[in-house]
């Protein structure tokens, strides 16, 4: 593993020398180090993997929110990095780091793509998390911020005005049967409008983490990656 730094950006490389490499962008809660168990698995495949902390992640300060004004320029300067360095650039997004990514990689499409647990309508999500709230467009507008709710008017804006309506390159999705972020009809018509292989790992929830889930997980990405 190599550290480094993009642009101030806390990184890591896996894997020995070579012209192809998948970046890695996690999740909420997540790390730039949750990379290396794909890493493992991709490094056999014949790609490094370069991983980074969002912000507010990691290494980063806990002030700073992820959001699109925040996370879109520096997936910007991440993915500068990678073509400067390699010939082929693969995506390996999860959760919230793959709406970003979703946003950022439909201007110039990855190599390929692989999606766990991806969010791929925040617009959606947020009215739902406003619904809970009992929160209407209208009171979000006017109050601007809700903290105990999480919602803020200016990200609520930005997804209305940035849904992903292209997407272009061999992606595969790994969706799990109990989600309770993104709904299972919303990323079987995602993966229906784009042409995305889609595997469902029935009885695992958002998060995957029980040992059983995990090593369906590895053996997906194992069949799943290729030059």
């Amino acid at each position: 593993m190599q550290a480094l730094s993009i642009g101030g950006i806390p990184a890591v490389i896996y894997g020995g020398n070579s012209g192809s490499v998948y970046v890695y962008v996690h999740g909420m809660m997540g790390r730039k180090e949750d990379a290396e168990p794909f890493a493992q698995v991709a490094a056999r495949k014949g790609f490094q993997v370069l991983s980074f902390d969002l912000p507010g992640h990691g290494e980063r300060e806990r002030n700073i929110t992820p959001d699109p004004f925040n996370t879109l320029p520096e997936l910007q300067a991440v993915h500068e990095f990678a073509r400067s360095r390699w010939d082929d650039v693969s995506l390996y997004a999860v959760s919230l780091g793959a709406w970003f990514s979703l946003l950022h990689f439909q201007v110039e499409p990855p190599q390929n793509a692989l999606l766990v647990s991806p969010v791929v309508n925040m617009k959606a999500l947020i009215e739902h998390m406003m619904r809970n709230a009992g929160v209407t467009p209208e009171i979000l507008r006017d109050r601007r911020n809700i903290p105990e709710a999480n919602l803020s008017w200016e990200y609520y804006r930005f997804s209305c005005e940035h849904e992903i309506s292209s997407w272009s390159c061999r992606t595969e999705i790994l969706y799990p049967e109990h989600d309770n972020i993104t709904p299972r009809r919303e990323i079987e018509e995602f993966a229906g409008n784009f042409g995305c292989g889609l595997t469902v790992l029935l009885g695992a929830g958002h998060w995957i983490h029980e040992p059983d889930d995990v090593r369906f997980l590895r053996e997906w990405e194992e069949g799943c990656i290729m030059l």
